[in-house]
């Protein structure tokens, strides 16, 4: 009785509490509503407004552009009368007519008003001067420096009034009175034309904008000033929110602009939409109050359902419980695998969707081998009441994961057709527990690093031992293929075959070269079994490695022990090299010297060639007797090969002088016992050796050095006649130093880019200048100037000449491509001295021609001078390689000419262009009668053979004139020009005729 009553009146105040926010609510959004439909009618106004006024603003643009085009016709007129336009009066009377705007037409030759129509009016204006005004002088003068038309104001006219004058400059062609060469274009002076305002604008139909409530004004920026300036306003009141258009005019921008006349507002319709809001929100207000009250009653009617509502839902819970502790898959199910419903474990929630499910059938949702498992067992229950047992694999994000089945019978009552409750339960663990099982009883036996792989040769796990053995930790190699550790060395069908062998037999042994991580490469004995599965399909493979280095190494050195040369029994390098060795650590110790002695057999390659190999076999195997006999039980002899032997003698004393004195008696010793004659079969010879010997005394001296000394030491013996014995000196090591140190240095000189071309100039019979040689310098810069009879030799022996060579190719053909682009240079030719050993690169003239691709040099403007040497071997390449280049332009001389050994028959085939005579028969051709016949005989053939004949070193008159006499095509020497740096040689061409064949050569020496 005391709580009732006021619960009643705190829910009717709460009530109308709420009625009242509604209402609050409702009239801030009707506000807002009105304040949107303002904008919106505002910009629908300002859209309309916005459109009248360009309409308007194209008609003002319309109107001048129109007036100002009277310009152009009296600037025609003016042309066509040559700048004397007598019938202008009546002319302009007749335009001004044709163009509503004009108010003014007038001529101010020189810029000074001369002519006006109508004069009436204007007569002041007559001499105005509009170049020099000061307020129509700028754009006066600026017409006439752009030759274009130009538009000043508005501005108080010197007629009086306001507005704007357009001027167009005339230049006429063939003024007279001018003479210069500026005649063909004078400025004659302006035609222009005057538009006064208001009146101008009368056509535009601003008058209907004031009858439309619009009021505008049209206005400019004056450029001096940057003030306003009115052209023309419908009042004097100022604009509230224009909007604005730009009226483009020459050289200049104006603005109209254009508002409502009593602004943008709407007082009477805001005050409608006001009333209107406020009537909505009271009627709103009202509304709410009587949801409320029926939301009220709704919710003591939910009160009483919840009640009964969470009696159900407690029962649910237990029901949902108990199905959640269940960890197996549940499904309803039809006689035709239809799924009606299912129940998911929350383990495998994300993995399989709900939605994917319902409605379908077994056979749309699992793949054909385990729909068919289902369908049997469904087909199993309906016999027999129930199926249990039966198990299939489905592929998950994860892994392949197994299920086995239990399914019982459900019957319906008036339903024909019975339901199933299939309960599916994932064994995938247990079945991987089952395969670890057969894993491990196969793997077993497995000692030595096993890796473990599946069906499809991926790394499933592997032991310590593999990773010992390969350098892979098993986080490294899990998901891998073994392909990882493929080595290289063994193609394709080598593991093909071995994975042919797995699948026929189950298995495969034999070894591999594999790849550590670390990139090693070892010899591993592998073997691969198979793992079947109880259908004897393959699961898995077992792969163990054992690491066979150590077995292999032992193997390679029981293959290299042979100590001993088959053919003389004698201690081969190897036992030479440790019994070395081992004499230089013991006189190490005690001070000792001993001595090296390399031996040498004189002329043994003649036995070889004419008694035969077996004969040389037996006389090196007497010589080994000899020599064993000569030495000490303490001393050793070895053969190196071929016909070269190494006595080592020990244990000479301590005394250098002694050590050399004995080390020399065993050598004559030596030799004296080689030089005896020898009995080979039927035959009798004799022999020599050339001996060098060394002296060593500890392990300061290094075996390769000792090794090296002997052998300079021998070489120096052959050298001194051979049948003699030399004593390693220091000075020929010095030599060889010396050219091992120049070869470096050509090797970074090319790095560097330390060499350079020199030129020497060549002409023809006339004396004109037809090109130069380019001879090959290069300033060391710690050597100085080296001459290139130090180098070359040195590059060709070691080979340096072939980049060497392509370097002087790349920089000649690129001086030919400048010379090719001057007038004065641009018809030598450039020839390069090509080295045989360069020429007989296979890829020869490949490079040549992409040489000439990439310095876009001409083709026919190279010349590439071969030596005789090229035609003593293989003469068909020669002339194959020639022609591929003749083919694409380049020519050939043949260089030195008459120095080797030319054959008649091959040069007659070689596509030559030029023969060039040697200087060693050109320097002495006045005194000595042979080099004179050998010239006159050069030229004679070369002619008769068609090619231009060449002499290089004419130092003299009297060489050049003998030379011409005998018919020579073109000369070279210092006669004529020294080699000099390619400036020095530019700077003194002079420009020439274009010359025939002769040209320029580079040349290495």
């Amino acid at each position: 009785m005391s709580t009732r009553p006021p619960l009643r009146i705190l829910r009717a105040v709460h009530i109308r509490l709420i009625g009242c926010a509604v209402f609050v609510v409702t009239a801030v959004a009707a506000g807002l509503l009105i304040w949107n439909m303002e904008q919106r009618r505002e910009q629908g106004e300002r859209a309309r407004i916005d459109r009248l006024v360009s309409d308007r603003a194209y008609a003002i643009q319309a109107t001048i552009e129109r007036a100002l085009s009277s310009t152009y016709a009296l600037s025609a007129m003016v042309h066509q009368a040559g700048g004397e336009f007598s019938n202008f009066e009546g002319v302009a009377s007749e335009m001004l007519r044709s163009y509503p705007g004009v108010s003014i037409l007038g001529l101010s030759p020189g810029g000074i008003i001369r002519q006006v129509v109508p004069l009436a009016g204007n007569e002041r204006s007559i001499g105005f001067n509009q170049l020099k005004d000061p307020v129509q002088g700028k754009e006066a003068r600026l017409a006439m420096e752009t030759g274009k038309l130009t538009l000043a104001g508005p501005l108080n006219l010197v007629q009086g009034g306001l507005g704007v004058v357009g001027r167009l400059p005339v230049y006429l062609s063939d003024v007279p009175g001018v003479t210069s060469p500026e005649k063909d274009r004078q400025f004659w002076g302006f035609v222009y034309v005057v538009i006064k305002f208001p009146g101008a604008l009368a056509g535009s139909g601003l008058d209907q904008l004031i009858d439309q409530g619009i009021a505008y004004e049209l206005w400019r920026t004056v450029p001096d000033t940057q003030q306003r300036q009115t052209i023309a306003t419908s009042g004097s009141k100022s604009l509230i929110s224009p909007v604005n258009r730009d009226v483009v005019v020459p050289n200049g921008r104006w603005t109209f602009s254009a508002a409502p006349l009593h602004g943008w507002g709407d007082p009477a319709g805001l005050g409608l939409k006001i009333a209107l809001g406020l009537l909505f929100s009271t009627l709103l207000a009202w509304a709410a109050q009587l949801l409320l009250q029926l939301k009220r009653q709704e919710h003591d009617l939910e009160a009483q359902v919840a009640e009964r509502t969470r009696e159900i839902y407690a029962t649910q819970n237990k029901l949902e419980a108990t199905l959640d502790a269940i960890p197996d898959l549940l499904f309803e199910l039809g006689l035709d695998s239809t799924v009606h419903d299912c129940r998911l474990p929350p383990s495998m929630q994300a993995d399989i969707q709900l939605k994917e499910l319902l409605g379908n059938k077994a056979t749309d949702i699992l793949p054909a081998s385990a729909a068919s498992v289902v369908t049997a067992a469904l087909e199993e229950a309906r016999q027999t009441g129930h199926s249990e047992g039966a198990q299939f694999e489905l592929p998950f994000a994860q892994q392949q994961q197994w299920f086995e089945i239990s399914v019982a019978r459900k019957d319906i009552p008036g339903e024909a057709e019975p339901r199933f409750i299939m309960l599916a339960r994932n064994i995938t663990q247990r079945m991987e527990a089952e395969l670890d099982l057969r894993i491990a009883a196969t793997a077993f036996n497995a000692q030595d690093g096993m890796a473990i792989t599946n069906a499809q040769r991926l790394i499933l796990r592997c032991n310590p031992a593999f990773t010992q053995i390969t350098g892979y930790s098993q986080a490294e190699a899990v998901g891998q293929s073994l392909n990882m550790l493929n080595s290289g060395r063994h193609a394709r069908t080598f593991y093909q075959a071995m994975w042919d062998s797995v699948e026929a037999t189950g298995t495969w042994r034999g070894e591999v070269w594999n790849r550590r991580k670390n990139g090693e490469i070892y010899p591993d004995a592998r073997t691969t079994t198979a793992v079947r599965n109880g259908h004897g399909e393959v699961t898995h493979y077992v792969n163990t490695f054992n690491d066979i280095t150590q077995r292999k190494a032992a193997e390679e050195e029981i293959n290299q022990l042979a100590f001993y040369d088959p053919l003389t029994h004698l201690p081969n390098r190897r036992l030479l090299l440790d019994r070395l060795r081992h004499a230089l650590t013991q006189h190490g110790r005690n001070g000792h010297f001993g001595a090296l002695q390399f031996i040498d057999l004189d002329n043994f390659k003649a036995l070889n060639d004419t008694l035969g190999h077996d004969m040389g076999d037996l006389l090196l195997q007497q010589v080994a007797t000899r020599l064993t006999e000569c030495v000490r039980a303490a001393d050793t002899v070895a053969r190196l090969g071929g016909d070269e032997f190494v006595v080592l003698l020990a244990q000479l004393g301590s005394s250098r002088e002694a050590a050399a004195a004995h080390a020399e008696a065993v050598g004559e010793k030596v030799r004296d016992a080689i030089t005896r004659p020898y009995s080979l079969a039927t035959h009798q010879h004799e022999l020599s050796a050339s001996i060098g010997i060394t002296l060593y005394q500890g392990p300061q001296d290094s075996i390769d050095d000792l090794l090296k000394q002997a052998d300079l030491a021998m070489y120096q013996a052959k050298s001194a006649g051979r049948n003699t014995l030399r004593f390693y000196d220091p000075q020929m090591q010095a030599v060889v130093n010396a050219r091992v140190a120049l070869e470096a240095d050509i090797r970074r000189g090319l790095a560097q880019q330390q060499f350079q071309l020199y030129y020497q100039v060549q002409v023809d019979g006339r004396g004109r200048t037809v090109g130069a040689e380019a001879l090959l310098r290069w300033p060391h810069p710690q050597r100085g100037m080296v001459p290139p009879n130090e180098f070359i030799h040195l590059a060709e022996d070691t080979g340096l000449i072939i980049p060497l060579g392509h370097w002087v190719l790349q920089a000649a053909c690129t001086q030919l491509r400048l010379w090719s682009q001057q007038d004065h240079t641009r018809h030598l030719t450039l020839a390069v001295n090509v080295s045989a050993r360069q020429f007989r690169q296979p890829e020869f003239a490949e490079s040549v021609l992409q040489v000439l691709q990439e310095t876009g040099a001409p083709a026919h403007l190279l010349k590439l001078e071969l030596t005789e040497s090229l035609l003593v071997n293989d003469v068909e390449d020669t002339i194959a390689k020639m022609h591929a280049l003749k083919m694409r332009g380049v020519g050939f001389s043949l260089d030195d000419f008459g120095t080797g050994y030319s054959s008649l028959s091959y040069l007659k085939r070689l596509p030559l262009e030029q023969l060039k005579i040697d200087q060693s028969f050109v320097q002495d051709l006045l005194t000595d009668p042979n080099d004179a016949a050998i010239a006159r005989t050069v030229i004679a053939l070369g002619h008769s053979l068609g090619l231009a004949v060449i002499a290089e070193g004419v130092e003299t008159a009297s060489h050049q004139e003998f030379l011409a006499l005998a018919g020579c095509d073109a000369y070279q020497g210092y006669l004529f020009g020294r080699p000099m740096p390619l400036q020095a040689f530019e700077d003194g061409l002079l420009p020439s005729p274009r010359a025939g064949a002769m040209g320029a050569a580079t040349s290495l020496f």
